[in-house]
């Protein structure tokens, strides 16, 4: 059971009952009765292996009921295992800081989100097997299993392990990574890297990188969101062109910094809905405070657009369904249209036309409106 001690001590002092918990045996648990002579009532904490035995003085028998439910909800968090509690935590359930040491003992830790659609037990079998010595706690949850390691895993031992995802497992696989100082920190991270086609701050590096590490960090990130196979997510003219354009800062030493490559991330993004000249006047505030070495907050903005991006990725993937079944309904109505697949995708595909076209329009009058007039 983890951290049952300091959490029972917690909650006799929350709630200002004294108590005394011990197995059927007669070890004790926990015990919090001050020693003197009051009468003492109990009751049977139901546990799903087990019962204990819970005794109070008989003054506080009116509570008991209350202090059984403190006490019956913290058992359960306790009797849960490593991957169980993980999983409630990414889910938005809180633990105590004291389950959470005993679950993961060690910190700062690495955190590992690899997306795939299948092969999940496969896959960790290999993640077991030939990447991971430690006792790091993996969880599969949804379409990612999610490694939590207390070593701090290089770059190049990510890649080895993407590459070998790719080919043993499937060839559609992603990986994120950061590292995680606090506890409370577990379930922000996960939101953070659940995307699967955008950079995060932790795998850019913060040493300065030359063009060539440029160009391969986005393809290699990037490479399973092209359209078509000979695309580029990014290339020595494309970085020639942004920088000539004054879209990025000035380069030092042929050398790029984190800062570039976050305006290059988001200069990626931005670029499938925008023109050049309004992603230039979208960015420009921040462009000219880094060249004049200005202190900007870039890192902070990065982290916050990462954040929004996974909203609206929720949004998209909600509307989606709704969407279908309303043009299923439509075209259930109209006697002279057969429900073919053809009507039902093409009346999607001008939806989601439609929609991208009306946010793009909206965006470009908010250029036009603020960013224009900066």
């Amino acid at each position: 059971m983890y951290g049952l001690k300091n959490s029972f001590q917690k909650i006799s002092e929350e709630i200002q009952i004294p108590f005394k918990i011990s197995e059927k045996d007669g070890s004790v648990i926990a015990n919090f009765l001050q020693g003197n002579n009051s009468k003492i009532v109990s009751s049977i904490l139901r546990m799903p292996a087990e019962e204990l035995l819970l005794e109070t003085y008989e003054n506080y028998s009116n509570c008991i009921s209350l202090l059984k439910y403190c006490l019956e909800q913290e058992l359960s968090n306790a009797v849960k295992s490593k991957e169980e509690i993980i999983t409630d935590i990414i889910k938005g359930k809180e633990f105590s800081n004291d389950i959470l040491k005993e679950v993961i003992k060690d910190k700062p830790f690495k955190l590992i989100l690899i997306y795939l659609k299948d092969k999940h037990s496969k896959a960790i079998k290999l993640i077991e097997k030939k990447y991971l010595q430690d006792e790091s706690i993996i969880v599969i949850q949804d379409e990612y299993i999610l490694i939590i390691s207390k070593n701090d895993i290089s770059n190049e031992s990510i890649k080895e392990l993407l590459l070998g995802m790719k080919k043993n497992i499937a060839e559609k696989c992603y990986i994120s990574y950061c590292k995680i100082d606090e506890y409370n920190e577990l379930k922000e991270k996960f939101s953070e890297l659940n995307l699967q086609n955008q950079l995060t701050l932790d795998e850019i590096p913060e040493i300065d990188l030359y063009m060539d590490q440029v160009t391969q960090l986005f393809d290699s990130k990037f490479n399973e969101t092209k359209r078509n196979e000979d695309d580029k997510a990014l290339t020595k003219t494309m970085v020639n062109n942004y920088a000539k354009g004054k879209l990025l800062m000035s380069v030092k030493n042929k050398k790029y910094s984190k800062e570039h490559l976050l305006l290059m991330s988001l200069i990626y993004n931005l670029k499938g809905a925008l023109s050049i000249s309004d992603i230039k006047s979208s960015l420009n505030k921040i462009v000219i405070s880094l060249e004049n070495e200005e202190d900007y907050p870039i890192r902070e903005l990065y982290k916050l657009y990462l954040k929004q991006y996974g909203e609206d990725l929720k949004d998209v993937e909600g509307s989606i369904k709704i969407k279908y079944d309303s043009i299923e309904n439509m075209i259930a109505k109209e006697e002279n249209l057969s429900s073919d697949e053809f009507e039902k995708n093409f009346l999607l595909l001008s939806s989601f036309i439609n929609m991208s076209n009306m946010y793009r329009r909206m965006g470009e009058k908010l250029i036009d409106d603020y960013f224009n007039k900066l």
